[in-house]
C-alpha cells in the first residue's frame, strides 16, 4: 500500500506491551480516513528512547556523540562532530564540558547548542537535569537563526542601538520553551526572524523538578492544509519506553502567529537591513509564519544555566 505523506498526517500513540510497544498510527486525508495498526518492537532511537514518530524512510538521524572527554568553546564545532556546534558566554569557566556520555554547563551564562541539518520535519530530543538554576529550556526547529560562526548567513548587520552586530536575516525557528523566570510552564512561540517573536501562542502549567533527568522532545510537522503541527513532549518517570506524555501542541495555519508590532526603530532598522537578504523574508514577514523549507539548524538553547546536564541528545527526519 503506497501513502502520499504530503498528503496525509500520522498521529501516533504508543501502548506498552509485555516488553515492547504497541504503536498505533491513524492516517487522514481530506477525501477518506482509514487505521492502519502495526505492532512494533523497534520503536526506540540509538539511546533506547521511544520514538514519537516513526523515522522517514532515508530520513538524516543525528545523535550526540559526548563519550569522550573534551570543552567546547563559545562559537566552536566540535572537532569530533562537526555537526555540533556551540556559542556561550566568554567568561573564566564557560564552555560546554563533554564526557561520560553527557554535557554540562558550570557557569552561569544563557549556551546554545546547534546541529547542522539540513532539517524539516523533525523529532528532538534531550534529557535534562538541573542541579543549579536556569530560567528556560528551549528546543528550536527548522531555523536559519545565525548559529556557530554566524552560519548560515554570515553576513549580519549592525545594530545601531547596541553597535553590535545581530541583524540576522533567516528565518528564525518555532520553539517550545519550557519555563521563563523558572521551569514552572510551558509554550509554544515563533521567531519569525532574529528578535522579532510571537511569544505564548499557547501556554500551560508545567512544574519540571530539579536534580533529576527529565525528557524534553518537540516534534515540528507539515501536515495538510498547508499547515504546521508543533508540538511539545515530557518524560519525568525515568521510563524512556513509556513515559512520555504529550505537554503541549500548537498548529500553525498562516494566520495565528501575526507578529503584533514592527513599529520599533530597532525592528524597522533590522527589517531595512534585512530586505534583500538571508532568506528576504523581512519586506512581509506575517506572509512567512508558515515555513515549509528545509532549514540549516535545529537547536536547544538554556537561558541562565547554571550547573545543567544534559544527555541523550538527538535529531531525527520524521
Amino acid at each position: 500500500m503506497y501513502f502520499n505523506l504530503d498528503k496525509i498526517d500520522i498521529e501516533p500513540f504508543i501502548i506498552g506491551v509485555g516488553g515492547g510497544l504497541l504503536v498505533g498510527r491513524l492516517f487522514f486525508n481530506k477525501k477518506q480516513v482509514f487505521q492502519a495498526m502495526e505492532t512494533s518492537y523497534a520503536g526506540r532511537d540509538k539511546f533506547g528512547i521511544s520514538k514519537i514518530y516513526p523515522t522517514a524512510l532515508g530520513g538524516k538521524e543525528w545523535y550526540s556523540n559526548w563519550s569522550q572527554s573534551r570543552i567546547l568553546k563559545t562559537n566552536t564545532f566540535d572537532p569530533l562532530d562537526p555537526s555540533f556546534g556551540v556559542t556561550c558566554g566568554t567568561g573564566a569557566g564557560q564552555g560546554l564540558y563533554i564526557g561520560g556520555g553527557k554535557a554540562t554547563w558550570n557557569a552561569d551564562s544563557s549556551p546554545r547548542m546547534y546541529v547542522h541539518g539540513p532539517w524539516k520535519n523533525t523529532e528532538q530530543t534531550v534529557y535534562a537535569r538541573v542541579r543549579g538554576s536556569v530560567s528556560s529550556i528551549q528546543l528550536r526547529s527548522r531555523a536559519n537563526h545565525h548559529g556557530a560562526k554566524d552560519l548560515p548567513y554570515p553576513d549580519m548587520g549592525v545594530d545601531p542601538a547596541t553597535g553590535k552586530k545581530e541583524f540576522s536575516c533567516g528565518f528564525g525557528n518555532y520553539l517550545v520553551k519550557w519555563g521563563e523566570t523558572g521551569l514552572n510552564f510551558v509554550s509554544v512561540e515563533l521567531e519569525i526572524i532574529h528578535g522579532m517573536y510571537k511569544r505564548h501562542l499557547i501556554d500551560k502549567p508545567l512544574v519540571i523538578p530539579k536534580n533529576q533527568f527529565v525528557g524534553f522532545k518537540t516534534v515540528t510537522k507539515n501536515i495538510p492544509g498547508g499547515k504546521i503541527k508543533v508540538q511539545g513532549w515530557n518524560n519525568l518517570t525515568g521510563n524512556h519506553v513509556t513515559g512520555w506524555k504529550k505537554v503541549i501542541e500548537y498548529i500553525f495555519d498562516g494566520t495565528n502567529a501575526a507578529l503584533d508590532s514592527q513599529e520599533s526603530a530597532q525592528d524597522q532598522a533590522r527589517i531595512a537591513y534585512c530586505k534583500d537578504k538571508g532568506d528576504k523574508i523581512a519586506g512581509d514577514l506575517n506572509a512567512h509564519q508558515i515555513w515549509t523549507k528545509s532549514s540549516y539548524w535545529n537547536w536547544l538553547r538554556t537561558n541562565n544555566a547554571k550547573d545543567v546536564d544534559y544527555k541523550y541528545y538527538s535529531i531525527r527526519e520524521i
